[in-house]
């Protein structure tokens, strides 16, 4: 038994390529259908409500794509939209929280963890809760690092100004006994040099995206939906707005060919 039918992840922006790339590290023979809102992007200030309904629309298109399962590629969405949502849909939907944060859990030795996120995620308290649930002695630090997503999508992580506020977003984690920091949002592991430069090698940096492909790919094998596919699969991309510069950083980030790339209009895109 097998599912032929393409993997669908969604984002705010851009950040998902990160999890994207790591779909296709990890399931190779997959086809991949990615969505990102860049036309609404981004979603770590707007409303709980605002978020849910940006997200409903992305799921809804994804679902036209006929893809098997959704990976959320966001935190935000994550945080404030799939508890609803998973209530909406029968489709099987995953987050990129809960596997990151047992991921935290499991890597603390001081049992001092920091979360960098957004500014809805961090103030969802969501990773604080999924960590603490698997460990009720873990001490957590959450900060809302916003600007790094600006910095990711305008690709200007190595400008005076992106390294002056990575340093000064992250000075409390200097202190240390946080070992284990997690990249709370699928903007920032594109930021690993210039966070390593800030904090060295000594803390651990756990992505979420990598901990929820494998997740996934463990329920796909299980289920009997991954690909009997020998060959490489499709990956189409599909923006909500800046197609341009969208297309020209998913090309660089990926450095992969992509067979397609193109605009949708959704909502109040229209």
């Amino acid at each position: 038994m097998s599912d032929k039918r393409p993997i669908g992840l969604l984002d705010s922006g851009l950040g998902g390529l990160t999890v994207t790339k790591e779909v296709i590290k990890q399931m190779p023979n997959e086809d991949i259908v990615f969505i990102g809102d860049e036309a609404r992007m981004p979603y770590g200030v707007k409303t709980k409500e605002q978020i849910t309904e940006y997200t409903r629309e992305l799921v809804k298109y994804l679902i036209s794509q006929d893809v098997k399962v959704i990976i959320y590629a966001c935190n935000t969405a994550t945080a404030n939209a799939l508890p609803t949502l998973k209530n909406e849909f029968s489709i099987p939907m995953f987050g990129v929280i809960q596997p990151g944060a047992v991921a935290a859990s499991l890597s603390t030795k001081t049992k001092y963890v920091g979360v960098i996120g957004t500014e809805a995620t961090i103030n969802s308290k969501s990773y604080s809760k999924a960590i603490e649930a698997n460990d009720p002695e873990i001490k957590v630090l959450g900060i809302a690092a916003q600007k790094f997503v600006s910095f990711v999508e305008n690709d200007e992580a190595d400008s005076d100004d992106a390294k002056k506020n990575i340093a000064e977003t992250l000075a409390p984690y200097k202190d240390p006994k946080y070992d284990t920091l997690v990249l709370g949002c699928t903007h920032f592991p594109m930021l690993k040099p210039q966070i390593r430069e800030v904090l060295g090698n000594k803390i651990n940096l756990v992505d979420s995206g990598v901990e929820t492909v494998s997740y996934v790919k463990d329920y796909l094998e299980a289920n009997y939906l991954l690909t009997d596919n020998n060959k490489n699969g499709s990956i189409k991309l599909h923006a909500t707005g800046g197609i341009k510069e969208f297309k020209r950083l998913a090309k660089d980030w990926l450095n992969i060919p992509v067979d397609e790339i193109s605009l949708v209009n959704l909502g109040d895109n229209k």
